[in-house]
């Protein structure tokens, strides 16, 4: 490590020094570019957000990532969130540990600024060594051949024109309409909007959101087509929610016009399995096929569950355990977690002590990302992880109705929950 300098953003062409690392170590895709106009435009991202190497001898920029900042929704709170983004090292300073040295100061940064969660996009296996976990949905491939789409609905009635700055405050007012139907989704204000508009069409990320307005009422829906991505269809990434069927055909007439101006074969919904658009291609005949999820870190359980007592207080309060009292533990075997309940309110959220609880729900630390964020209920982490338990079945499997009970109580606190991130950049 003596021949590296360990740093933040502070030089004035470091925007310059991250494209020249960023465009070899992801060619083909355009990372560098997309990585100088995340620096220098993209909202709130702060210079002091880039961890870099730097080669002492050479002064060049060998190994980086960035903190993106994001602000996402759960249940209509506020989380604060930190993206590890655009991580990449010059393959000649590979197996350095370089990236271990970053992520130290990484994960400095997500305690002195009271960062939420930790998430990461990236390729899967890597970041588990780090204390990431798969736990929201991401990027899905609904693929729906262009040859299905009807000619008989929705064809008429409806104008397409391009997204412009005015119409940023309608687009802030979809997003947020189609994320009171998810547990989580993203939170993005007109900056970003502003963002995905301007500067985002520079990059390797660049999107149309397309207006669509039925020319007889007047109502408007929006809807965002991707220009690369993974597979070879045209992707539909973000569409309105409460889109009736007529309203979903004409957007899909849309989207097969430009399929095959573009030369794509066929349609990729980008969106969740349940959404009224995904579900719509189903019915037409769209096939399921890959579905991915983000990578998640949590910085301080307590913290966050702390956060969370307003969505467990009312999932308690509208369940059979309605004004319960007493403590819930999770055990994590190398720590536990205390929620002590009092008439419905959750009055604290504590680490756990030496003494015995009787409603003990065992799970690996690594599992509870997916468990705290609806990804999977312990009943359908069980079957991956024998380990995840009821304490009294764990020890006993013969137990009756404590485990029982704290069963159907973890199944109240926790339940899986569909969950939907649009992208910000």
């Amino acid at each position: 490590m003596d021949h590296y300098i360990i740093r933040r953003s502070t030089k004035q062409d470091d925007d310059k020094n991250l494209n020249k690392l960023f465009t070899p170590v992801f060619c083909p895709e355009e990372v560098g570019q997309l990585a100088e106009v995340l620096y220098n435009h993209f909202p709130g991202q702060e210079k002091r957000y880039w961890f870099i190497a730097e080669e002492k001898s050479t002064s060049q920029v060998v190994s980086a990532f960035a903190l993106i900042p994001w602000q996402w929704r759960i249940k209509g709170i506020q989380f604060k969130v930190a993206e590890m983004g655009l991580v990449g090292t010059n393959e000649a300073h590979r197996g350095k540990g370089l990236m271990n040295l970053l992520n130290r100061e990484f994960d400095q940064t997500l305690h002195e600024e009271q960062f939420d969660l930790a998430v990461i996009q990236g390729i899967p296996g890597f970041y588990h060594k780090f204390g990431y976990h798969y736990a929201v949905t991401l990027d899905n491939h609904i693929n729906l051949p262009l040859s299905l789409i009807p000619d008989d609905h929705g064809r008429e009635g409806y104008r397409f024109r391009f997204a412009e700055d005015k119409d940023i405050a309608f687009l802030v007012e979809e997003d947020k309409r189609y994320g009171d139907s998810f547990f989580i989704t993203s939170a993005r204000d007109e900056q970003h909007f502003r963002y995905l508009l301007h500067e985002g069409k520079q990059t390797d990320t660049v999107s149309d959101f397309i207006i669509m307005e039925d020319t007889t009422s007047g109502k408007k829906y929006s809807f965002r087509i991707n220009h690369k991505g993974f597979g070879t269809g045209l992707i539909l990434s973000e569409a309105s929610a409460g889109m009736d069927y007529g309203s979903i055909c004409s957007m899909l007439h849309f989207c097969r016009k430009t399929a095959i101006d573009r030369k794509k074969p066929y349609i990729r919904i980008n969106l969740h399995h349940h959404s009224e658009v995904a579900k719509a291609a189903l019915y037409l005949g769209a096939k399921k096929s890959y579905t991915y999820a983000w990578q998640i870190k949590i910085p301080d359980e307590i913290k966050l569950m702390k956060k969370l007592a307003p969505v467990l207080e009312g999932r308690i309060g509208q369940s059979i355990f309605k004004g319960f009292t007493g403590k819930y533990r999770l055990n994590l075997f190398t720590k536990c977690i205390d929620m002590i309940w009092h008439e419905g309110i959750l009055i604290d959220v504590q680490p756990g002590t030496v003494t015995e609880c009787e409603h003990t729900l065992n799970i690996g630390r690594d599992m509870l990302p997916a468990l705290l964020l609806g990804y999977r209920s312990w009943g359908e982490l069980q079957y991956i992880r024998p380990d995840v338990a009821p304490e009294v079945m764990y020890l006993f499997p013969d137990a009756g109705s404590l485990s029982d009970i704290t069963g159907l109580l973890t199944d109240v606190l926790f339940p899986a929950e569909d969950s939907w991130v649009y992208c910000q950049y």
